[in-house]
């Protein structure tokens, strides 16, 4: 078999495609039409002078890429599953069979819709969410700029200790220089500091305890601060935004949870599929002929059960000190064993 057969398909293989994409793009629109009603009742809420009905619109606008996607999953579960189903009821699923058609050919096929959405969600995620999420925030909530709010923290890198209070309009900078035996060996002040990705270029510098200026200066390979990050949103940071917050933050409570956070992104298209295997083969293995409502009844509750299983994993994780990846991906390839022991003996 050839690579191009092997990606694309034969005949038959493109047609239980098409009939993929048919049933997601009908359920994705479903739930996205259902959820789009929700929101718009949710934003007319909020109905006010500045808040006008023309920016409800336009921020329900924005943020329908994040909804689309918010969604997605669930609906890739359901579709799927009413698409084989809908095959095994019209008998295509054993007439294809009994051509020699493999089972797992079968349903790659009907999964290639999913794969290229996850694709897609990806791209979405690091590139066009963040954007458009901020967009809509700043047309629902006005610009305010309280310069009474102090946001402080604290950083250590290379035998030295740093304390950045973000006042909103401007940064202030205090660092601690340590000498070899760990005290503190000088102590310099700054109003003017740009931070950009790997250093800071510090400017009006003073000596903290004799109050004389001193050299503007550059740290190179300096630390990157949280409160850059955290302002996002976890959910609407890009993968790299939220990559760069974790490895940024100091306490470990904080850490892990931000650590979780970006892992069940990442291995959000592996866990997917797994589940989406998963839900096929119980679908396959316990609901006979005719029975639509009940796969799609058990795509949301297999939908949810991993949902929940997810957290409880990821609590785990957590508590215990574990990295949030294995405890993500454990669960996941779970049920991607028990889903394929399944299918083999349908």
């Amino acid at each position: 078999m050839s690579f191009y057969s092997l990606i694309f398909g034969d005949t038959l293989d493109n047609l239980f495609t098409r009939y993929a994409w048919r049933f997601l793009f009908l359920t994705v629109g479903i739930f996205f039409l259902l959820d789009l009603i929700l929101s718009f009742l949710n934003e007319f809420e909020d109905l006010s002078e500045f808040y006008s009905f023309n920016k409800i619109l336009l921020f329900l606008a924005f943020t329908s890429v994040d909804a689309v996607f918010d969604i997605f999953p669930l609906s890739a579960i359901v579709s799927t599953i009413i698409c084989m189903g809908a095959i095994s009821d019209s008998g295509e699923l054993i007439a294809a069979r009994v051509s020699g058609k493999k089972l797992s050919r079968i349903i790659f096929a009907v999964l290639k819709p999913v794969i290229f959405g996850i694709l897609l969600m990806l791209v979405s995620w690091q590139f066009f969410i963040p954007n458009l999420q901020e967009a809509a925030n700043n047309l629902k909530f006005e610009p305010t700029s309280n310069l009474s709010e102090q946001k402080e923290q604290w950083v250590f890198k290379n035998d030295r200790f740093s304390k950045v209070t973000d006042k909103g309009t401007s940064k202030e900078v205090k660092i601690y220089d340590l000498d070899e035996k760990g005290n503190v060996d000088s102590i310099v002040v700054s109003k003017d500091i740009e931070i950009a990705e790997n250093e800071w270029v510090i400017k009006e510098v003073r000596d903290y305890k004799e109050d004389i200026s001193k050299s503007d200066f550059i740290w190179e390979d300096a630390p990157k601060l949280a409160m850059n990050y955290s302002m996002k949103g976890l959910k609407h940071m890009s993968l790299t935004d939220n990559y760069y917050y974790w490895q940024s933050i100091n306490e470990v409570a904080d850490r892990n949870k931000v650590g979780y956070e970006f892992w069940k992104k990442m291995l959000e298209p592996i866990s997917l599929l797994c589940l989406i295997i998963f839900a096929l083969a119980i679908s396959l293995r316990a609901i006979g002929r005719n029975k639509s409502v009940d796969r799609f009844v058990l795509g949301i509750l297999i939908a949810f059960g991993f949902n929940l299983l997810i957290k409880i994993f990821g609590n785990i994780s957590l508590i215990l000190g574990w990295s949030a990846f294995w405890g993500i991906l454990l669960s996941s390839l779970i049920l991607l064993y028990f889903g394929i022991r399944i299918i083999r003996r349908v």
